[in-house]
């Protein structure tokens, strides 16, 4: 009989989440050089939890622990999946930005004479200020079905393979003499 691939195998999983990392992280890239949206600090921070699934993706790629590596993508995609749900509010004025992610609290920092000199040439764009909107949703707002999609994904996946081990574990002690 015919093997048939799940979205809850381990390998499957694994690699449609680093494909889907390495999507979004070149998505961004095209987006700020090519079409001029420069990213916030809080779209930053978005980034950096990409490319960490990404990597964890990637080391659960090699067949070890997938629930260890499911739950660190679990862990980085709650963690990226708050900063947006924070970026989001806060764009529609339901929650406050960090200070430092708002053009006032940008202009307080640059005040402090030679903290922000070396970085004082780097343009950065204040969260307060959306770049780019696609169908009406900034990137924050998109990021938070990505994020809950990856949660609920490797979720899955986990319970599969918790699931499939304990059943194992029955049969394998059920074997004992």
């Amino acid at each position: 009989m015919p093997r048939h691939i799940t979205l809850s195998e381990p390998r499957i999983v694994f690699s449609l989440l680093a494909i889907g990392m390495l999507g979004f992280l070149g998505m961004a890239y095209v987006l700020e050089h090519v079409f001029g949206a420069k990213p916030c600090p809080m779209c930053l921070w978005q980034r950096y939890a990409h490319a960490t699934i990404g990597l964890w993706a990637l080391a659960g790629l090699s067949g070890t622990w997938p629930r260890l590596w499911g739950a660190a993508i679990m862990a980085t995609a709650m963690a990226g999946l708050g900063v947006a749900v924070w970026q989001f509010a806060a764009q529609h004025q339901w929650l406050p930005f960090p200070p430092s992610c708002t053009a006032a609290g940008q202009a307080a920092l640059s005040e402090a004479g030679n903290l922000l000199a070396a970085i004082g040439s780097t343009h950065i764009v204040p969260c307060d200020k959306e770049t780019f909107k696609l169908l009406g949703l900034s990137l924050a707002g998109w990021n938070i079905p990505a994020m809950a999609g990856v949660i609920g994904l490797v979720g899955h996946m986990v319970w599969r393979v918790s699931k499939r081990h304990t059943m194992q574990s029955g049969v394998n002690q059920r074997a004992k003499p």
